[in-house]
């Protein structure tokens, strides 16, 4: 099905809606699965997905209660996990290579754990799920998702968590700022950092059983997920990684776009190869 474009969409995009997930479809080749972080949506990919799309077939995803996607009574970062495998099997042949950023990393370890027949490799920045359990992460997890808090917290922290100024990453904050005055938007927000402080969010568990080809991609400067121990945390977790660092913050394909893709694209190219 086709639908009218979102403000600030790219043209010829084809769009669907599956099990109330909408993905958004360019290009053609391999499949090429994109997931977003908490309160943005598959636009905060626009930065790469015009050259993405000249070598694969990219799906770029909305999570429930995100962007297009319909929202849910309880939506979680765990829930995403558990829904994924179910959605790409409607609209994907597989084995598909999935790039996922924080929540969307997160999905993408755990489908690969579960799934491994339906993935062919993984680009993980900065994914979710490393945070050490202590007493204060799991409030600050809870205070973040508080209905005070979480509508202030939607619009600053794109502010505070993407270091370097593009014109994709404008757009991101503009619609933080315009997300955070929709109700729908804000409790889905909310909800998922809540989320964060659930036991089952714990990424180790889900890394120890991939065997996937893996690029792990971070940023230094993130102050919401840091190197120094989110990342350091990760890099233990999946020794066999491939691993790439950049000068910037939590969206390194949004921050330093040119970068990332001449970083990415070797990775990617030899699983595109291998799916043809």
């Amino acid at each position: 099905m086709y639908c009218g474009l979102m403000r600030g969409e790219l043209p010829n995009v084809e769009f669907k809606l599956v099990d109330d997930v909408a993905i958004h479809i360019t290009g053609s080749g391999p499949d090429l699965v994109l997931l977003h972080a908490n309160g943005g949506d598959h636009r905060d990919f626009d930065a790469i997905v015009h050259t993405l799309e000249k070598s694969w077939r990219v799906l770029r995803v909305d999570w429930p209660g995100c962007g297009r996607s319909t929202a849910v009574e309880d939506p979680s970062a765990y829930g995403f996990a558990e829904q994924l495998p179910a959605v790409l099997a409607k609209i994907s042949e597989g084995p598909v290579v999935i790039m996922g950023n924080s929540v969307g990393g997160f999905a993408a370890i755990a489908m690969a754990s579960r799934h491994p027949e339906l993935v062919k490799a993984l680009v993980l920045i900065q994914p979710g799920g490393f945070t050490p359990r202590s007493p204060l992460a799991l409030l600050a997890c809870r205070f973040v998702g508080s209905s005070r808090v979480s509508p202030w917290a939607m619009r600053a922290f794109p502010r505070i968590y993407l270091r370097k100024q593009t014109d994709t990453v404008s757009a991101i904050q503009k619609r933080a700022v315009g997300s955070a005055f929709r109700p729908e938007l804000v409790t889905t927000f909310a909800a998922v950092w809540r989320s964060f402080a659930d036991r089952r969010h714990d990424s180790r568990v889900f890394a120890a059983r991939v065997k996937v080809p893996t690029l792990l991609v971070w940023g230094t400067r993130d102050p919401i997920l840091p190197w120094l121990i989110d990342g350091r945390r990760a890099r233990k977790a999946l020794p066999n990684a491939q691993l790439v660092l950049f000068q910037c913050g939590h969206q390194a394909f949004a921050e330093m776009p040119d970068e990332f893709l001449e970083q990415v694209s070797v990775f990617t190219e030899t699983h595109r190869l291998l799916s043809s």
